[in-house]
């Protein structure tokens, strides 16, 4: 059985550790090792010191979403078989309520043979649980890794793990498997085992499949929060009855302004979790919530339309589109990238962005990037915003929108974000 070592404790660690079978981890690195109780008490808590002088045969998977300062003091003393848990499938990050290995819809043939092409932590729990239940005990695995240090490790500490030989065009290989091909290069077949959208039926929501097609060809505004945002301007939005989707804490404005969004979309369970009540009472025809919310394991929300929202980490790749909000959305990034899919399914045909600054401080809690000083009230350490990711997400954006004849334009008052075509808000208005 494959045995590795946690490090961290934190939230996502216990996650992590409500899903994973108990037999796999060995013992947990904390700092707070000396005070903490773990709710599996059979498993140790260690110091890293501990580590390097008892369990170094065992991988590491680090669970911080913040991982340099680990990684580095790891290749100070040069270790580098360890993994990091947003590699894995969000289903074995908790997102979605219960999911192990057992529950994903991995198809096995007896008559095949199989090589699992990436290496982390999932390809070796996978492959560990494909060898025991199905006998697959001669099954390879072909590491992705570019770092040399790391591959002459595994490689040498596990037999299995073959040098990338077979295939040298990793993204040729993951759009072949999006596409749902059945071959690639000659007659190896593929089969996706990583991205699971579409594949489990309770991400599906039939219920949405009215919004299909709503808005038609009509165009709309995205509003997002920078501190660009202004009242006078979705004060013209609404003298003009433009049709608006708008996020997270828009309700903020609210009390200064008689507009209103037609859309509402929240994605970020952090954000939902602080901000759940005044959302309910928004008044506002349409509202949506992704599924990351730990709410809707109880059961649905009044007055919200939950949909599935995919969060795969994309290592600055362009993540997928979704134009079929029922089996969900992509996310990467930010929630703006979820407003356009849904535009799309609805059939808005010209999207116009505005208050996307693109420009936030190094303090991710800093006021200041956002139209209201209480933005992050109640929201302790706030997600991070990576612009390279929501670059690439929006990039996805522009290249499915000019495939599909489709608009994007960004109407922002200033900021950074260059990635879709300017237009002058004020122009759009001439007459106003």
């Amino acid at each position: 059985m494959y045995k590795f070592v946690l490090w961290g404790y934190g939230q996502r660690g216990k996650r992590f550790l409500e899903l994973c079978p108990n037999e796999h981890i060995v013992a947990i690195i904390d700092q707070n090792y000396e005070e903490l109780k773990v709710s599996q008490e059979d498993i140790p808590v260690i110091s890293y010191e501990v580590y390097k002088q008892e369990y170094m045969q065992y991988d590491i998977l680090i669970t911080p979403l913040e991982s340099y300062d680990i990684e580095e003091t790891l290749g100070n003393d040069d270790i580098y078989t360890f993994h990091l848990l947003r590699d894995c499938p969000p289903e074995l990050l908790g997102f979605y309520g219960p999911k192990w290995l057992k529950d994903l819809p991995v198809k096995i043939d007896d008559k095949q043979q199989y090589v699992i092409y990436g290496l982390n932590i999932y390809a070796l729990l996978l492959r560990d649980y494909l060898c025991r239940t199905y006998g697959l005990e001669k099954l390879e695995i072909v590491s992705d890794i570019s770092d040399e240090r790391k591959n002459a490790k595994f490689r040498k500490k596990y037999k299995f793990i073959r040098e990338n030989r077979y295939f040298t065009l990793k993204e040729e290989i993951l759009n072949a498997s999006g596409r749902g091909d059945n071959s690639v290069f000659g007659r190896t077949k593929i089969q996706e085992v990583f991205d699971f959208f579409g594949k489990i039926p309770e991400y599906n929501a039939p219920q949405l499949i009215k919004y299909k097609n709503k808005y038609a060809g009509e165009r709309c505004f995205i509003i997002a929060s920078g501190p660009s945002l202004q009242v006078a301007d979705l004060e013209i939005l609404h003298k003009n009855n433009c049709k608006c989707i708008a996020v997270n804490k828009i309700y903020l404005l609210f009390q200064n302004t008689e507009w209103r969004p037609d859309i509402f979309v929240a994605c970020d369970p952090k954000m939902v979790q602080s901000s759940l009540e005044e959302i309910k009472k928004c008044d506002v025809k349409d509202k949506f919530m992704s599924d990351v919310y730990e709410g809707f394991k109880n059961g649905d929300v009044d007055g919200i339309n939950k949909y599935h929202c995919h969060r795969i980490n994309c290592k600055n790749r362009k993540p997928k589109f979704s134009d079929d909000i029922t089996k969900g959305t992509y996310a990467e990034g930010s929630v703006i990238y979820d407003c356009i899919q849904i535009a799309v399914y609805m059939g808005f045909k010209t999207l116009y962005i505005l208050g996307a600054d693109h420009n936030y401080t190094s303090n991710q809690s800093d006021s200041s990037n956002h139209f209201h000083k209480d933005y992050y009230k109640g929201i302790q350490n706030p997600n991070k915003y990576i612009k390279e990711d929501v670059e690439c997400a929006f990039q996805a954006a522009r290249q499915y929108a000019e495939a599909h004849g489709i608009k994007i334009y960004n109407a922002t008052r200033g900021g950074k974000l260059e990635v879709f075509e300017r237009v002058d808000f004020d122009l759009l208005f001439p007459l106003t």
